[in-house]
């Protein structure tokens, strides 16, 4: 089969299209022909690396997959066409759960065929197209799964950043469904209009305003119910200082660093909450299902790459000139 492999850690060369062996299933796995594949934040951490976190090479990234199972088993026939639920269990200590393709043992899906665990393998709803399924897996359900944390209600209000990214656009089209009214964070006019398309009710310009002032203006000083922040270390002490009293910030990313400065003092005097929040349940991505097709969300799809050109989709994504998700088309 063909497939991109990682040998060692590094830049998007280090990004190799090979033709390689199919893979064997192990006990209680199936095989599974990706059709296409999201790139994902992960897989450009992955591929630089990160302390703490090991793989094993030969590795292949890719964690949102939509593809057709290559054998039957239980309620599935050859043939059907399914999504991969990319959590799967983890030895390390203290971490909830591994994600196919992510650190660890489980390549993913940037390969012709992927062999993953059977209890992973979900019907892929009639409604989606396989581009469509492909873009959800990750930014959706952990966009998902951030809005039910944060306890937000309908008129509530929610700062998003990244309006662009894969996580920033689903929180977006989520939150406006929920009835949230949503501040959103750009970094050039362009996005901040395909923001304001998505359903965001105001749009910061970070590149010409102060994002803490500007939503504290907007809030009429008096902050927001709960952040969505996916950005890591520079956003931080912005997302936390304009919250409101007994706000949440709840988080899920280090793009820009995995090593935050907290203000304590500005924590607990408004007694905010700091959430984690690490992708979502197999149960929830089918909720998110349900929710989507009730609500008639499309999931946001900036560009479609040929498995072969995923160097230019991974600079794409790291110079962020992206407005939704990234795909790879890897069998047609």
């Amino acid at each position: 089969m063909k497939a991109i492999v990682i040998r060692k850690h590094g830049g998007p060369d280090v990004l190799s299209y090979e033709q390689i062996q199919d893979p064997s299933p192990e006990k209680g796995h199936v095989l599974v022909r990706v059709n296409y594949c999201a790139v994902n934040h992960l897989d450009i951490w992955v591929r630089n690396g990160m302390p703490g976190k090991s793989v094993v090479f030969p590795h292949i990234l890719g964690c949102d997959i939509c593809g057709t199972i290559l054998e039957e088993f239980g309620d599935f026939r050859k043939g059907d066409k399914v999504i991969v639920y990319p959590a799967v269990d983890t030895s390390i200590p203290r971490v909830s759960f591994g994600i196919i393709g992510g650190f660890g043992k489980y390549g993913g899906g940037y390969a012709e065929i992927v062999s993953v665990p059977k209890k992973n393998i979900i019907k892929k709803p009639g409604w989606l197209s396989d581009k469509e399924a492909a873009a959800i897996n990750i930014s959706y359900l952990t966009a998902w799964n951030m809005l039910e944390r944060s306890r937000c209600e309908k008129g509530d209000t929610i700062l998003i950043w990244g309006a662009n990214s894969g996580v920033g656009s689903a929180a977006i089209l989520l939150a406006k469904a929920k009835g949230l009214k949503i501040i959103t964070i750009t970094s050039d006019k362009n996005k901040t209009a395909l923001a304001k398309k998505l359903g965001a009710d105001f749009v910061i310009d970070r590149s010409i305003k102060d994002v803490t002032l500007e939503v504290l203006r907007l809030t009429n000083q008096v902050g927001v119910d709960a952040v969505i922040d996916h950005v890591g270390a520079k956003t931080w002490p912005i997302s936390l200082e304009v919250l409101k009293v007994k706000g949440r910030m709840i988080t899920c990313g280090t793009t820009t660093g995995g090593e935050a400065v907290v203000n304590i003092r500005s924590l607990y005097s408004k007694e905010a909450q700091i959430i984690g929040a690490y992708l979502g349940s197999k149960s929830q991505l089918v909720s998110l299902h349900k929710f989507m097709k009730l609500k008639k969300i499309r999931p946001v799809i900036d560009s479609v790459f040929d498995l072969k050109d995923v160097k230019d989709a991974h600079q794409k994504m790291e110079e962020s000139n992206q407005f939704g998700k990234i795909l790879l088309q890897v069998s047609s």
